[in-house]
C-alpha cells in the first residue's frame, strides 16, 4: 500500500514532510533525528506516522507496514547465511 499521498498535503514553511526529512538527512543527521524533527514540526502526526514519513522518504518502501514486512524477510536471509 502506498501511503505517500497521505502526507503530501501537510506543509511546514512551504515544505512537505518528505522534503524536511531529506534536508535533515542531507545535513548528516540520523533517521531518528528526522523522526524527532517531523514530530516537532507536525505535532498532529503520531510517532508511527512520523516513522512512516521517514521510511518513505529514505527507502523504496511506501508504508511502514511494507518496511516492517521486508525487514523480517531480510532478517531471515541473514539467518540463512
Amino acid at each position: 500500500m502506498d501511503n505517500t499521498a497521505k502526507y503530501l498535503y501537510y506543509k511546514y514553511d512551504n515544505k512537505n514532510p518528505f522534503e524536511i526529512v531529506q534536508e535533515v538527512i542531507s545535513k548528516g543527521k540520523s533517521p531518528l533525528y528526522a523522526v524527532k524533527e517531523i514530530k516537532e514540526k507536525f505535532p498532529v502526526f503520531s510517532l508511527m506516522e512520523a516513522k512512516e514519513v521517514v521510511v518513505i522518504a529514505t527507502s523504496e518502501h511506501k508504508s511502514l507496514y511494507d518496511y516492517q514486512g521486508d525487514l523480517f524477510k531480510q532478517l531471515e536471509k541473514l539467518d540463512e547465511e
